[in-house]
């Protein structure tokens, strides 16, 4: 990798909690129920928990706007909840971390909870750490595609509001909200306005023609381009594939322990390689790719050059997977954190 001034680094970063960023998608509340393992039931073989806490975050595209909103950043959260007890929790979860919520509500479909049954273990007697160990995860969700009347809804609010943002972040969890009217919508609008529009997303690329990045993981990348990424240059054909078929500017494939690739569709045959700036701590990698593409559209709302914007973007994919689940960071951590870039 090219090197990069810090100094300048550092200057870009502190600059993010100026950026403005809406995002839309599908919105997941994550659940964490807590409890502590007491007996065997007496009506199945299975452990008794007796409940300690509960507590929700934020996931999917609230995710990616938690950690907008974390930088102290502008942003709006555009989406689609049911007419349900989750869905006042999920706006009670944007409220305290600073995010508008733009919701449609659709009395037809749940709001989309993830619900984590924990058991904490026994703790060390020469540490005050609590393990947890999830025991369940039940999904409440609706993969049907929303209904014409929840879309107009949906895209009547997002439209009142994006051209108060410098940049907008689609985030689509193949949970119905991303129509392709809607992302046609935004693309459209946005482009007419030179905003740019980042899409977080898992297949079906040629979707969002005209976006100017999509950010892709690798094993999405290689089902879409039907190959595996094995060299470099089984990379760079993949990549390049990969921008004739969406019809993008820019490609940034995210590699995990590999890094990241960005490609441009003027420069494909040599992308810009990212190592991973933390390969050796990965704890959780919960929510990681939400944390590089909120992060990489807050950098760009604020004019940073691309390659800045992904640098920035590894940087905190490698502070959140130390954390546990949905995880977020902040400015001042980005800053500290600096010297992991080499």
């Amino acid at each position: 990798m090219k090197k990069f001034d810090k100094k300048e680094l550092i200057a870009v970063i502190k600059k993010l909690s100026s950026g403005s960023v809406l995002v839309a998608g599908d919105i997941i509340l994550d659940e964490f129920i807590v409890g502590s393992p007491e007996r065997i039931s007496r009506e199945a073989p299975v452990i008794i928990l007796e409940h300690m806490s509960s507590e929700f975050a934020l996931g999917g595209a609230s995710n990616a706007a938690h950690n907008i909103s974390a930088l102290g950043a502008k942003c709006h959260l555009a989406g689609v909840t049911g007419e349900d007890l989750y869905a006042k929790a999920l706006e009670n979860e944007c409220f305290k971390s600073k995010i508008n919520p733009v919701l449609a509500f659709d009395k037809n479909r749940p709001t989309t909870v993830k619900t984590r049954l924990l058991s904490t273990a026994h703790k060390h007697p020469t540490s005050s750490i609590i393990f947890k160990q999830q025991l369940l995860r039940l999904d409440r969700l609706s993969r049907k595609p929303i209904s014409k009347n929840i879309e107009d809804k949906l895209i009547e609010g997002i439209n009142s509001h994006i051209d108060r943002f410098k940049t907008v972040l689609i985030s689509d969890y193949d949970l119905g909200a991303c129509s392709k009217r809607l992302i046609a919508n935004i693309i459209n609008f946005a482009n007419r306005k030179k905003i740019p529009v980042i899409i977080d997303a898992a297949a079906d690329f040629k979707r969002f023609k005209g976006a100017f990045l999509i950010t892709p993981n690798q094993p999405d990348t290689e089902s879409s381009v039907g190959f595996p990424i094995t060299d470099p240059e089984s990379l760079i054909k993949a990549g390049k594939k990969l921008l004739k078929i969406s019809g993008v500017k820019n490609i940034l494939i995210t590699r995990g322990s590999e890094g990241m690739a960005l490609f441009s569709a003027d420069s494909s045959n040599s992308p810009f390689i990212l190592p991973a700036f933390n390969a050796s701590e990965v704890f959780d990698v919960t929510g990681a790719g939400d944390t590089v593409a909120g992060i990489l559209a807050c950098a760009l709302s604020i004019k940073a050059p691309l390659k800045t914007a992904c640098i920035i973007g590894n940087l905190a994919a490698s502070i959140v997977v130390k954390k546990y689940g949905t995880a977020v960071t902040n400015i001042n951590e980005l800053v500290r954190n600096i010297d992991a870039i080499r």
